[in-house]
C-alpha cells in the first residue's frame, strides 16, 4: 500500500509539472525543434553517458572493497541493472535491486551492499553541492538557487561527516551493539540489520581511498556535464558554461522530489527553468530537456533490461525480493 501511495504521489507530481510546462509551449515549434536537432550530437551524448558507467563501476567497486573484491565488469553490470530498474519501476527500487543482485551473485550481505550504494549517493550529492556552491560565487542567481544550495549543504555535508565517522570510528557500531544487548530478543533483528548497514557504510578505509572516490565522483559528473553539452549543441545553442552546471545541479536535486520512474516531469521542469534564466524560451528548453532525458535513460534501460533477461532475472522477482530485509 505504501508503494502504491508513493507511485500515486509521483504520478500526480509528474502530471502537474508537465501541465505547467506544456501550457506555455508552442507545440508546432516544439516538434520543429525536435526534427531539426543534430542526431550526431545526440548519438554522441548517448555514447558518452554509457561510458560514464565504467567510471561509476570503478567507484562502486572501490566502495565495495571492504566487503568483497568484485570484477569491474560485474560492478558495471550491476550498476546498469539498477539504473534500468529505476527507470521502469517506482520508489527507487533500482537501488535495492543492485544490492539484492550483489548479495545473491557475490555472497555478501545485501544490507551492507545497500549501505555502500547509500554512501555512493552521498558522494554524488556532496559533489553536486560543491558544484552548486561554486556557482553562487560566479553568477547572481535568483533566491531559489541559493535556497537549493543551503538545503543541499545541510543534507549532504551532514551525511558525508556521518560516513567519515562510521568509516574511521567504531563508535556507531558500538552504540548499536550496546543498545541491542539491552532490548528483548524479538527486537534484536532490526539492530542486527542496522549493524550490517553500518558495516556497509565503512567504505572508506584510508585517506587515499577517500581521495580516489572523490576523484571518481567528480569524473562521473564531469562526463555527465559533457552529455549536457553535446545535447545542447544538437539544438545549435550557445550558452555559458555555468548554465550547464546549473542544469546538472537542479536536475539532480529535483530527483529528490517524488515522480514517476526515471524522473519524468521533474527532469524536464528542472532543465526548462534553468535554461529560462539564460533567456532560452520554454518551447526550446522543453525540446532540449526531452532529448537530454531520453539520451540518459533509453540506452542504459535497454542494456540493463536485456542483461537481466539473459540472466533470467525477472522484474517480478526483483519487486518481491527488494529491500535489505532479505538478509
Amino acid at each position: 500500500m505504501t508503494n502504491y501511495i508513493k507511485a500515486l504521489i509521483g504520478l500526480i507530481v509528474t502530471i502537474v509539472l508537465f501541465w505547467l510546462l506544456f501550457r506555455q509551449i508552442d507545440l508546432v515549434l516544439f516538434l520543429r525543434y525536435l526534427a531539426d536537432s543534430n542526431l550526431f550530437y545526440v548519438a554522441a551524448g548517448m555514447a558518452l553517458y554509457l561510458f560514464s558507467f565504467i567510471v561509476r563501476g570503478l567507484r562502486w567497486r572501490a566502495l565495495l572493497g571492504h566487503l568483497k573484491k568484485i570484477s569491474l565488469i560485474e560492478s558495471i553490470r550491476l550498476v546498469m541493472a539498477g539504473y534500468a530498474v529505476n527507470n521502469v519501476l517506482p520508489s527507487r527500487i533500482g537501488e535495492f535491486t543492485r544490492a539484492y543482485l550483489a548479495g545473491s551473485r557475490n555472497g555478501i550481505s545485501r544490507t551492507a551492499a545497500f549501505a555502500s550504494i547509500f554512501v555512493e549517493r552521498i558522494f554524488d550529492g556532496l559533489t553536486v553541492f560543491l558544484i552548486l556552491a561554486a556557482l553562487l560565487f560566479t553568477y547572481p542567481f535568483p533566491g531559489w538557487v541559493r535556497n537549493l544550495a543551503e538545503l543541499a549543504g545541510i543534507i549532504f555535508v551532514s551525511l558525508f561527516l556521518f560516513v567519515l565517522l562510521s568509516s574511521f570510528s567504531d563508535l556507531p557500531i558500538r552504540i548499536v551493539r550496546a543498545v541491542s544487548g539491552r532490548v528483548p530478543q524479538w527486537l534484536a533483528m532490526p539492530f542486527d540489520l542496522l549493524e550490517k548497514f553500518l558495516h556497509g557504510t565503512r567504505a572508506i578505509e584510508s585517506l587515499g581511498q577517500l581521495a580516489t572516490v572523490l576523484i571518481l565522483s567528480f569524473a562521473v559528473w564531469t562526463i555527465e556535464i559533457g552529455v549536457y553539452v553535446l545535447i545542447v549543441k544538437a539544438f545549435g545553442l550557445d550558452i555559458p558554461w555555468i548554465a550547464y552546471l546549473l542544469m546538472l545541479v537542479t536536475v539532480n536535486m529535483g530527483m529528490l522530489i517524488p515522480s514517476t520512474p526515471g524522473g519524468l516531469g521533474v527532469f524536464q521542469f528542472a532543465v526548462v527553468k534553468s535554461l529560462e534564466i539564460f533567456a532560452i524560451v520554454t518551447t526550446l528548453g522543453m525540446a532540449v530537456s526531452l532529448v537530454l532525458h531520453m539520451a540518459q535513460i533509453v540506452p542504459v534501460t535497454i542494456i540493463g533490461l536485456i542483461w537481466l533477461w539473459r540472466n533470467h532475472i525477472s522484474i517480478a522477482t526483483l519487486e518481491k525480493e527488494k529491500g535489505p530485509a532479505a538478509d
